[in-house]
């Protein structure tokens, strides 16, 4: 047994426990009670004394790619296989250090996300619990070498059962497709959308045939209208959502979410690994700003929002809650950000059972902060002081 003791809770963050402090016991994997303070005997039990710190669940990043090493495109483009496989398992492990306790990883070549899941899973590697996809399906269009073998190209719907079946066999456990240009794709152009309808139709039904779904990339508004018409489960960036993109959703019963990505933008627009492509900061700058008029539009509709980065891992570990930061900088009110970052996230998952709140049976994913996000989301701006993962304390 272990004990977190004298833990400070967020409410909206914890399920059937009302006071703002608590000791939390973890049996194996699972939250096997939360208690008012000091009113359980720890005696046998490995004791954690928290003094104040606030405890909440761990995050989750919807939208990451565990190949991004950094922004040094030749680097990423020029490296072997086993080094782009062993890149990709120490972004894992670095997004357990930052608190990201699952991850769903948007598109990889290689497969080696898959290779990465699977030896966190049987515990031969640390890190974040990962959900991944495979190579990214894309219809042929400008910009697709833009990374080397990561996209595959499909023309067609007759095409698209194959692709889903040949991804599925591979071990994936979603399916990444293109619907509009890419930010970072060299002559992309992110409003334009690539695919037709009737394609959109035939790989969601491939996917849902396989049992499984597919993630749109979506930057553009008419690209977005089809996905969502065409059933995809998650929209990925939602860059130039409108009122119309909103009341489709609901038109559909609100059953699609959508994952903007602002971390990745804001580090462009910022500069902060230096200076950027200008074809890059011109197109990331449009879409940031537009990306949070959607995420407004989706929230006060009540459509389902995730969390996610689309960040290197150098500037993840150099800004540490950057995607914190940048929701925030953009008008979304704390509860909100943590809420997406958890258990809006665990719904997006279908997870919500297991994850995304602290509450008795669910697994121990549980991260320390040392301070008040839900007061000063700026404590989430560093490293966290602990994190757990199905009870098993992280050690770097």
């Amino acid at each position: 047994m272990i004990v977190l003791k004298n833990c400070r809770l967020i409410p909206y963050l914890t399920d059937g426990y009302s006071n703002p402090t608590a000791d939390i016991f973890i049996d194996g994997k699972h939250i096997q009670g939360i208690y008012p303070c000091g009113t359980q005997s720890c005696e046998d039990a490995e004791c954690y004394d928290l003094n104040g710190k606030t405890v909440i669940p761990g995050y989750f990043d919807l939208h990451a790619h565990l190949m991004f090493t950094n922004q040094n495109w030749e680097y990423l483009m020029h490296r072997s296989e086993s080094t782009y496989v062993m890149d990709s398992a120490a972004y894992a492990k670095t997004y357990l250090k930052l608190g990201y306790t699952t991850i769903r990883d948007a598109g990889n070549d290689y497969y080696a996300s898959v290779t990465v899941r699977d030896n966190i899973n049987s515990g031969v590697l640390t890190g974040a619990r990962v959900i991944t996809s495979g190579k990214i399906l894309t219809p042929t269009t400008r910009g697709n070498s833009s990374f080397g073998t990561l996209y595959k190209e499909i023309d067609g719907a007759d095409a698209m059962l194959k692709a889903c079946r040949e991804e599925c066999a591979a071990g994936v456990d979603f399916i990444k497709y293109m619907c509009t240009g890419a930010m970072l794709n060299l002559g992309g152009v992110p409003g334009q959308i690539v695919t037709t309808p009737e394609e959109l139709r035939a790989i969601v039904a491939a996917a849902e045939g396989l049992g499984t779904y597919v993630a749109a990339h979506c930057h553009g508004t008419l690209g977005i209208k089809e996905a969502i018409k065409a059933g995809v489960r998650t929209i990925e960036h939602a860059s130039y959502m409108d009122e119309e993109c909103v009341e489709l959703i609901l038109k559909r019963g609100n059953d699609i979410c959508t994952v903007p990505t602002f971390a990745v933008a804001y580090s462009l627009v910022s500069e902060l690994s230096g200076p950027v492509v200008p074809e890059f900061k011109s197109k990331t700058e449009d879409g940031i700003a537009h990306m949070a008029q959607g995420i407004h539009l989706c929230q006060a509709a009540g459509i389902t929002i995730g969390f996610g980065t689309d960040l290197d891992m150098e500037n993840a570990a150099k800004y540490p809650g950057i995607e914190f930061q940048a929701r925030a900088s953009y008008g979304v009110d704390n509860e909100t950000i943590l809420k997406q970052a958890t258990i809006e996230s665990a719904k997006i998952l279908r997870m919500d059972d297991k994850l995304g709140t602290i509450c008795v049976g669910k697994l121990a994913d549980l991260v320390v902060v040392d301070g008040a996000p839900d007061e000063d989301i700026s404590c989430m701006m560093k490293y966290p002081a602990m994190v757990w993962k199905e009870g098993v304390l992280f050690r770097d």
